[in-house]
């Protein structure tokens, strides 16, 4: 019995052994390993997530105003859409390590006209810059356009310098209703020379804020475009101007005051001194006698 329990042992072994060779068996190397971010974590930098599939890096909401450099080595080279919503970016230094980007969204951010300035990227397809805080629009289109050389996709929706804005007409009052269409159809009107002006200043734009830039837009932009620049210009130039006069007036303000404050300096100095009559010491009346009264 004994032996046949042996023998039954053996037998299972061998069919085991046979099932799995040795030189079947194939480990995992540390290089073979997936780079992406939802399995393999960069420690402290695993809010970074990576899709080898889209080539694209999204960190969404975790208060950044940086790349880490750990993240920059690992995904730079190979990230051709960037996702850096909700965070608290204002200099765009670290975006330069990423060359080959075509896709670049920055919504909900803290940039700005001063700290802001954009590097340069020669395949940058797409620009989203909603909800920030840029103001001056000429100063932006500027450095958009030499920048980006091939910018296709643009949208500014929610900075200040947009004049894109949707007016709640609930008022049941006939007033309330004239003035709100008023006010929307001057805001249109603002927001379609907007329009004009991006389209002229960036030629290579086809998608602007919400809509398809139509072949209408694009032909008046090319009429008027150098005119509304260089309108801009003119107030832009003219609004320095004043700040400058009005820098000049106050430095040089009249005042009857004198500017020398050295105590030691004798001064003269002119005007009325009150003076109220007695009638002491007054010789008005010396020579008249008693026969003139």
């Amino acid at each position: 019995m004994s032996n046949e329990t042996d023998n039954e042992s053996e037998r299972l072994n061998n069919d085991t052994t046979n099932q799995i060779p040795e030189n079947d068996i194939i480990v995992p190397q540390s290089d073979e390993l997936s780079t992406d971010a939802t399995i393999n974590p960069i420690d402290e930098d695993s809010q970074f997530i990576y899709d080898d599939d889209t080539q694209r890096l999204i960190c969404i909401g975790s208060n950044f105003d940086d790349i880490p450099q750990s993240v920059i080595e690992a995904f730079s080279l190979k990230t051709k859409s960037l996702d850096l919503s909700k965070n608290r970016f204002r200099s765009l230094g670290c975006i330069k390590n990423f060359p080959y980007l075509e896709e670049l969204i920055l919504d909900d951010n803290d940039l700005d006209d001063t700290h802001t300035k954009f590097p340069k990227l020669s395949n940058l397809q797409t620009l989203m810059l909603n909800k920030n805080r840029f103001q001056d629009i000429y100063k932006l289109v500027d450095q958009l356009r030499h920048a980006y050389p091939m910018l296709a996709h643009l949208s500014l929706l929610g900075n200040e310098a947009c004049p894109y804005q949707i007016i709640a007409n609930n008022q049941t009052s006939s007033n309330n209703t004239d003035f709100n269409t008023f006010a929307q159809n001057r805001l249109d009107e603002e927001y379609q020379r907007y329009r004009h002006l991006l389209i002229f200043r960036i030629p290579t734009l086809k998608f602007l804020d919400a809509s398809e830039i139509s072949s209408n837009e694009r032909y008046i932009a090319t009429q008027l475009g150098d005119i509304l620049y260089s309108i801009a210009e003119t107030k832009q130039s003219q609004s320095l101007t004043t700040n400058d006069e009005k820098k000049n007036e106050k430095k040089n303000f009249y005042t009857p005051l004198p500017s020398d404050t050295d105590k030691n300096k004798s001064r003269i100095s002119v005007g009325k001194v009150p003076q109220k009559y007695s009638g002491e010491g007054s010789q008005g009346n010396k020579f008249v006698r008693d026969g003139d009264l």
